[in-house]
């Protein structure tokens, strides 16, 4: 029966799409009017790698008058090439039926990676989140700006090279992915404490599911040592203690055979911190075996993590 109902509705879908196409059209073009003549004129709008199919004109109500504010992305490619672009994004509100420039900021790299919206700090109001990547080593740089009486200001920064939307109960967490070595990555999961963003133990063992997927893609192609030191490292933080153990054995073996004395160290130390971590959970009565009720728990993300 639901096959049959999407099957009527995706009818009803083609035989009215002309009208829906030219009215989308007819609210593209109209936006592209009002967004030229804001921008730089020597830019041109970009889409943000993520998240995917994002389009550089976006609409959110900010605060929630009934009237959707306009966000639009653009780049101005620098006059020597290959010299780092600047990308920039602005904010257009209607005020009195005319549109106004109320904020724009611009950040120099080589690529546009994030533009969106997300309830970062759970009050209901959407921040809006701006990445640009810097360069492959360094990464990219996220930052989180917030609507606050009609003016927008920035109230965190966060390096990453790979980043992840994480639901909450009430708000989103990032899940940041941070380059280790060759292509594997050391990831945290941070939310919103009230003043800034700290570490949550409750998303990252949400999340946890995705980090060990790719870990686990990974390692039948190539059986590295960075790649069970960053599993581990998850594992630990994840509390799957039984499993971080084997992940640095196997780890720490991989390392040995390959004579590599000051690898075989960073993995004692690791060691040493799942020792530490297991201690302070027995010590506070919360020593469990949690692996099945983690993975029983729904998690959701809004981009696609490191792939």
């Amino acid at each position: 029966m639901k096959k049959i109902m999407q099957f009527t509705l995706l009818l009803v879908t083609l035989n009215l799409s002309p009208i829906f196409v030219h009215a989308n059209e007819n609210q593209e073009k109209d936006l592209m009017n009002i967004v030229k003549k804001f921008k730089p004129s020597n830019s041109l709008l970009v889409n943000p790698e993520k998240p995917f199919s994002t389009q550089p004109i976006q609409l959110y109500d900010f605060n929630h008058d009934g009237q959707k504010e306009i966000i639009a992305t653009f780049e101005i490619k620098a006059k020597e090439q290959p010299s780092p672009s600047q990308y920039g994004v602005m904010v257009l509100k209607k005020v009195n039926n005319r549109w106004e420039k109320v904020w724009e900021t611009k950040r120099q790299g080589v690529d546009l990676d994030f533009s969106g919206v997300a309830d970062i700090t759970g009050d209901g109001i959407k921040e809006y989140l701006f990445g640009v990547t810097i360069g492959a080593a360094l990464g990219s740089k996220l930052e989180i700006f917030q609507w606050n009486d009609n003016s927008i200001k920035k109230i965190a920064n966060v390096p990453y090279h790979e980043i992840d939307l994480v639901k909450g109960n009430q708000k989103e967490g990032l899940a940041v992915w941070r380059w280790y070595l060759a292509d594997s990555f050391l990831v945290d999961v941070l939310s919103w404490d009230g003043e800034k963003l700290v570490y949550d133990k409750e998303l990252y063992s949400k999340y946890y599911p995705v980090i060990e997927k790719f870990y686990k893609g990974k390692i039948p192609k190539m059986d590295a040592w960075f790649y069970w030191y960053c599993l581990a490292d998850a594992q630990i933080k994840a509390n799957l203690f039984v499993e971080a153990s084997k992940s640095i054995e196997k780890g720490s073996l991989l390392a040995k055979k390959l004579s590599m004395p000051e690898v075989v160290q960073t993995f004692n130390k690791l060691s040493d911190k799942l020792e530490e971590k297991k201690k302070g959970l027995r010590t506070n009565g919360c020593f469990t075996s949690i692996r099945e009720r983690l993975l029983r728990q729904p998690f959701s993300y809004g981009t696609n993590g490191a792939d």
